[in-house]
């Protein structure tokens, strides 16, 4: 008798995959050097890296990553793609009500601040979306990422807003140093198999 298969966990390990080698950390980190540009000179050079970063990433896993633990195409990709969505667009509006909530219970009037109700419904939601990453992934550092980001960045605004952007471009490098580390250590670790094929097809 054949043993069963547990086809979810196959997908956990593939999705795991993702992050295993350390570049998506370093692309984060170059996003967050580059929002220094966004806050200290309105150039909003983070914008055009968001399509450049993956496609960077995905020529260099063509070469490194996929020679040395293969590839594998996951096949509810758009529907697990959207199942987060729905959960990051249910918080928002969970994240704004409850925003607003404070607002009025601290006796300020929602209307005349909404636009700042926004803007902390939004700092609040970043942890949360990291959070659903890493566990959709299993790549746990990426909330103390979305931590760091999110709830950091809002207490950097508001004990020193003029070192905002500092906070970030800091943060920005230390994770990529941290992206960087573990691809080395995953180029150490998996010693690229010469039979393979690496056209990550």
């Amino acid at each position: 008798m054949k043993p069963s298969v547990d086809l979810g966990e196959i997908k956990r390990k593939t999705r795991y995959m993702n992050f295993q080698d350390g570049l998506m950390d370093i692309v984060l980190g170059v996003h967050l050097v580059l929002t220094y540009y966004v806050i200290e000179y309105r150039l909003l050079l983070n914008i055009p890296w968001i399509v450049i970063g993956p496609l960077i990433v995905e020529a260099i896993r063509k070469r490194t990553t996929y020679p040395r633990i293969g590839y594998a195409r996951v096949a509810n990709r758009g529907a697990t793609a959207l199942r987060i969505l729905l959960v990051c667009v249910a918080g928002i509006v969970l994240l704004f009500a409850v925003t607003a909530l404070i607002f009025l219970l601290l006796g300020l009037p929602v209307q005349n601040n909404w636009h700042h109700v926004l803007k902390l419904a939004a700092v609040l939601l970043i942890p949360v979306i990291f959070g659903l990453l890493a566990h959709e992934h299993r790549v746990y550092r990426w909330f103390v990422y979305g931590v760091l980001i999110g709830l950091g960045g809002l207490f950097v605004r508001a004990i020193a807003p003029n070192s905002l952007q500092f906070y970030f471009a800091i943060l920005g490098g230390v994770v990529s140093v941290i992206g960087i580390a573990i691809f080395l250590d995953f180029l150490n670790k998996h010693p690229r198999q010469p039979e393979e094929g690496s056209d990550g097809a």
